[in-house]
């Protein structure tokens, strides 16, 4: 086991990754800015694709920042396979911008799996992650309940279903992604089934 030191430089790391990506995300957006002279109206209503594959990839990858950020919270040692993993995360996080470019401006069966996959890609990886940290209880502060996070297989199980949908009904595309609204409702479920059990 690696020092708390390394665990900060680590997150740093990702940190950082995740801060040049999500500023990725915008400069097809400054493009489209810089060559326009017309009426910003017209120029908002002729890229709402892009804007739209904007928001929704932004809050993505704050929603997986928030959820690698919670997790190392209590990470007070490291490993290689902890270090890997970050790295396979961050990659999928770092190559988002791509099929986001491609969500702006196509449309096909081909974009939507590719778009969904890269999220559950990352959504494995951190799932993954969180398995290994229960599995190696010294890499986290004494005293600290893994089991009360949020279940790590909650977001790849929906966007595998996600994933499933958009290919199977290519005019769904990425309204698919809508069963994460189901993520809050099973989170309460797990909740009760933990507390029955606990009582």
């Amino acid at each position: 086991m690696n020092t708390r030191e390394g665990v900060r430089r680590l997150a740093g790391f990702a940190d950082a990754v995740v801060a040049i990506a999500i500023t990725l995300l915008v400069l097809p957006l400054a493009d489209v800015a810089s060559q326009s002279h017309g009426n910003v109206g017209d120029l908002l209503s002729d890229h709402v694709g892009q804007l739209g594959a904007f928001a929704l990839s932004f809050v993505v990858i704050a929603r997986l920042w928030i959820i690698h950020h919670r997790m190392f919270e209590s990470v007070v040692g490291y490993d290689s396979v902890l270090v890997q993993l970050t790295m396979v995360w961050l990659f999928t996080v770092v190559f988002l911008p791509f099929p986001t470019e491609l969500v702006a401006n196509a449309e096909g069966r081909a974009v939507s799996a590719l778009y969904i996959g890269t999220l559950l890609a990352s959504a494995m990886a951190l799932a993954l992650t969180d398995w290994w940290l229960a599995a190696h209880p010294r890499l986290m502060e004494p005293n600290v309940e893994h089991e009360l996070r949020d279940p790590a297989w909650v977001y790849p199980a929906l966007l595998a279903l996600a994933l499933v949908v958009a290919v199977a009904v290519p005019t769904i595309g990425l309204w698919a992604l809508l069963v994460l609204l189901l993520v809050g409702p099973l989170r309460r479920i797990v909740a009760r089934v933990r507390s029955r059990k606990g009582g």
